[in-house]
Parts: structure tokens; C-alpha cells; sequence
């Protein structure tokens, strides 16, 4: 049952991130040309090429994209509280809510994610990958505003800890709002 748990869990924690990086390359208008970005657009298109049939974008928001994420989201809450067997604190409009918390929970695990492969790579690559591209791309919206209150220091640029502490901030508070539902996302 372990093993069924972890690799469902993986699994839609992967589509959550797939998903949330699908909508934030979108947003930020990353280069549509790299490999990692059609690599994200090919694996997404077929499924969300049909709801798109269904549900078209309302202006520039990706509604289907949308509904999936929620759907996901939705699916990865129900699996973990079928396994975890804690039907008995959930009923339907927990299951809603909760399924807005594991984007927040998936969202913030990626952008850790994201800002620590960017760190690593800048200091082996230098700029050179098509990797150090897209990460720069999604990364450095978040970063700049941090970078205008606190500048580099020398040669070190101290906006990458500094969002990071900001996070596990976050995350300790998250955990302290919703205990161990949070934990188990």
C-alpha cells in the first residue's frame, strides 16, 4: 500500500507541477523555442487540447488550463485522504477547499525548486544552458523585487536566500494554519 501511496502521490503532485509551470510560463511569456518549454507544451497539449472544447479561455486567462489544475489538485486530495484514511474529517466542501490549498502547497514547492536549480546552475553553467534560460525566465520576476531593496553584495546576490527564508516562512505558517493536512500535501 506504500508503494501505491507514494508513486500516486508523485504522480499527481508531478501534473500539479506540470500544470502551475504550464500557466506561469504563460504568464511570464517564456521563450516558446526552448526545448524545456515545448517539452511542458507537449506533454500538457493532449489533454488539455480536448477540455479546451469545452471550456474555451475567457480573454487572456487559460480557463482550461485552470480547470485542470483545480482537477488535479482536487484528485490529489481526494487519493491522499482515501489512503491516509482520514474520510472521516472531510466531507465534499473540505475536499473543495483543500484541493486550492495543494496548488498553494505545489506552487510553493516548485518555486523552491526552481530558485535552487537556478542557484546551483549559475554557479556551474554561468548562463550558458537552455535550463539557466527558462529559469531565469520564470525566476526573475520574483527575484527582482528583492534585488531593488537589496542589491548584490560584491558578487553574491543574497535575493535567492533571502525568497527562500521567505518561503519556509510561509510554509511554517501554512503548517500552522492548516496542521497536518498541510504535511500530507
Amino acid at each position: 500500500m506504500e508503494l501505491i501511496f507514494f508513486l500516486g502521490k508523485t504522480f499527481l503532485t508531478f501534473c500539479l507541477y506540470v500544470l502551475i509551470l504550464r500557466l506561469w510560463m504563460q504568464k511570464v511569456r517564456v521563450n516558446f523555442y526552448n526545448p524545456i518549454t515545448q517539452f511542458i507544451v507537449k506533454i500538457t497539449q493532449p489533454i488539455i487540447g480536448h477540455v479546451r472544447r469545452f471550456i474555451p479561455s475567457i480573454g487572456k486567462v487559460d480557463t482550461a488550463t485552470w480547470v485542470l489544475l483545480y482537477l488535479f489538485a482536487l484528485l490529489k486530495v481526494m487519493f491522499i485522504v482515501y489512503f491516509a484514511s482520514l474520510q472521516s474529517l472531510f466531507d465534499s466542501v473540505t475536499f473543495l477547499f483543500y484541493a486550492f490549498v495543494a496548488i498553494l502547497h505545489a506552487a510553493g514547492h516548485l518555486v523552491f525548486w526552481l530558485l535552487f536549480f537556478r542557484a546551483i546552475l549559475s554557479w556551474i553553467s554561468r548562463g550558458n544552458s537552455v535550463a539557466d534560460e527558462i529559469l531565469y525566465q520564470l525566476t526573475e520576476p520574483l527575484m527582482a523585487p528583492i534585488r531593488r531593496f537589496i542589491p548584490p553584495i560584491g558578487m553574491i546576490d543574497v535575493s535567492f536566500a533571502i525568497f527562500a527564508i521567505a518561503l519556509m516562512f510561509l510554509n511554517l505558517f501554512a503548517n500552522n494554519i492548516f496542521g497536518l493536512s498541510w504535511m500530507i500535501l
